[in-house]
């Protein structure tokens, strides 16, 4: 199929699993998978984007592929990732690469695990992988988390007979960031060494630079999300993980990435949020100008905050809980930047699990007791606000149920917090 056979569908039939299964069954016939039939088509991992300048992809997606079992062939699930484009830009995108095309959708679409931005992940997925830390090659490899041309972590699995299996996890980058997130594992592993009121992590056993990978153990416990959901946890709990955020931002300035996380940076970001929600949703453009607006005439009347490393990627599901210790996860983001913003981040991904708010208002209390130089209500509340117009235009680019009803409602309260962090400040 070319472009001179077939005219070019809307955007938004890559979003439609019934209208892409004709298209998806085309390209069987390119694939080890020729004369199979699909049985049923799933659009997962949407991401949307309306800035042509920032990000020529408006759409990026995964198709989950159930394929019909046939003579010789079971019923099997393949998954195809899908970077749309405009304007036609797909066929110059095309020439020299091994992706798929579908010019009916201005689209390129790769196969697990044939990725052109992580070339390393077929030799990855290889289970002898593991024969340098078990002696052995693993039982099974299984993809847990990938972000198409950046990054992916793997599970290896050992069966152990009648007992627990063991498992092995290596994540992998598009580039070498995965040295300095291993050298941050390395620091917070051996900090819990020797505290044992410190949280965990899983245990740093490598950085590979040839696979761009770094290999951890499980790391046991049970998400904090889940405790807090249960709404069955000791009083304490609160305060060890107050204790774990005020760890973090004293952690050594060195252990920062290389981009701050300073107001000037949020100032840009709440700018591009901006013109994001106007270009989504026309109606609340003018809305979404002025929660802009009353966040940033709210900045020019906060106190500098103090320069601290921050998790930078700060949410509940960040954390397990193992015992009576908290368990940290993903360094990825690390910064040099404000405490509040993590402390913000959190609070504000607390609200839509439902959790009781007292453990929020407990949690903070007790890290301004622990880091009383770190802490500042105002900043929190301009962070909070900044955070809320965050999740308002993620509405969209995640294309959550109602979405549009959901930015109105983000919108209203970041105003309300950009206003909140402003009251007894001189004009």
């Amino acid at each position: 199929m070319n472009m001179s056979e077939h005219a070019r569908l809307p955007l938004e039939a890559c979003l439609d699993a019934q209208a892409m299964q004709p298209l998806l069954q085309g390209l069987l016939a390119a694939t080890s998978d020729a004369g199979r039939t699909i049985g049923a088509v799933r659009v997962t991992k949407v991401r949307r984007n309306t800035s042509v300048r920032r990000n020529p992809n408006p759409i990026t997606l995964c198709y989950e592929v159930d394929l019909l079992g046939g003579p010789g062939r079971p019923p099997a699930m393949r998954q195809f990732y899908g970077k749309a484009f405009r304007d036609g830009e797909s066929a110059q995108a095309a020439v020299g690469s091994a992706a798929l095309h579908l010019p009916a959708v201005d689209m390129l679409l790769w196969r697990w695990p044939t990725d052109p931005g992580l070339p390393q992940l077929p030799a990855l997925i290889d289970p002898a992988q593991t024969v340098r830390f078990w002696g052995a090659p693993a039982d099974e490899v299984t993809p847990v988390r990938y972000v198409a041309e950046w990054r992916a972590t793997l599970r290896y699995t050992r069966l152990c007979g009648g007992l627990p299996a063991e498992n092995l996890y290596a994540k992998t980058f598009s580039d070498d960031r995965g040295a300095e997130i291993h050298r941050r594992f390395l620091y917070f592993w051996d900090l819990a060494q020797n505290d044992p009121d410190a949280p965990t992590v899983a245990e740093p056993l490598a950085y590979d630079p040839v696979t761009r990978a770094l290999w951890q153990p499980h790391a046991g416990g049970t998400p904090l999300s889940q405790i807090l959901i249960d709404g069955v946890h000791p009083e304490s709990l609160a305060g060890r993980v107050a204790y774990a955020w005020a760890l973090v931002h004293t952690a050594p300035l060195h252990l920062a990435g290389p981009v701050p996380r300073d107001r000037a940076h949020w100032l840009a970001e709440v700018r591009r949020r901006r013109n994001k929600i106007s270009r989504a949703l026309p109606d609340l453009a003018e809305r979404a100008g002025e929660v802009a607006d009353a966040i940033e005439h709210a900045s020019t009347l906060l106190p500098e905050p103090p320069a601290a490393v921050i998790h930078g990627d700060c949410h509940p599901d960040q954390m397990w809980v193992d015992g009576q210790r908290v368990v940290l996860f993903d360094f990825d983001e690390f910064a040099l930047g404000d405490p509040m913003e993590d402390l913000a981040e959190f609070v504000t991904k607390l609200g839509p699990l439902g959790i009781d708010a007292r453990f929020a208002t407990t949690m903070l209390a007790d890290y301004a007791q622990l880091a009383p130089d770190h802490f500042n209500l105002r900043r929190l509340q301009w962070h909070m606000a900044v955070q809320q117009l965050l999740q308002a235009s993620r509405a969209f680019i995640f294309q959550v149920p109602d979405w549009a009803a959901e930015m109105d409602r983000r919108l209203h309260r970041a105003r309300s917090l950009a206003e909140s962090c402003t009251k007894g400040c001189a004009p």
